[in-house]
């Protein structure tokens, strides 16, 4: 095989034949860090759902002992004191005294008036600090509407 006669490719002058060598690079984009999502404290009804997660035995005691306390025990506040503190024990939740105390006072509101218990002025005196509005939706649910 012959080979075909073709360019010559001789001493080129880097000075007269020479190109910029160009090197791609990516173009460097600048984004702002990233901005972490505002952490907001846990809702109480969360929680509440948290620490009952896994005590389904205890809370079928607690059903339980509820079907056995008799009415007139729901009119004694404390009655409904001391079943508060046992519920809390069985379900293993550290309740503070203040709290169990709030939520007697806030048990004897609602109940003086009978099912007709206003959730918004109840949580207005014994809670604002402690409950969100989605909690607030959830004790609405459970709470018959006043005309």
């Amino acid at each position: 095989m012959q080979k075909r006669p073709g360019k010559r490719m001789g001493k080129k002058n880097p000075a007269t034949n020479s190109r910029p060598t160009q090197v791609y690079q990516e173009p460097v984009m600048t984004q702002p860090a990233p901005v972490p999502a505002p952490v907001s404290a846990p809702r109480p009804l969360d929680n509440l759902k948290n620490n009952l997660s896994g005590k389904r035995k205890a809370i079928f005691q607690i059903l339980e002992d509820v079907k056995k306390v008799q009415p007139d025990q729901w009119k004694d506040p404390n009655q409904v004191e001391q079943l508060a503190k046992d519920f809390a024990n069985k379900l293993g939740l550290p309740v503070p005294e203040q709290r169990i105390k709030q939520f007697v006072g806030a048990y004897q509101d609602a109940t003086k008036q009978g099912p007709s218990a206003n959730v918004d002025e109840l949580v207005k005196k014994y809670g604002p600090s402690n409950i969100d509005d989605e909690t607030m939706k959830e004790i609405k649910k459970f709470v018959p509407k006043t005309k």
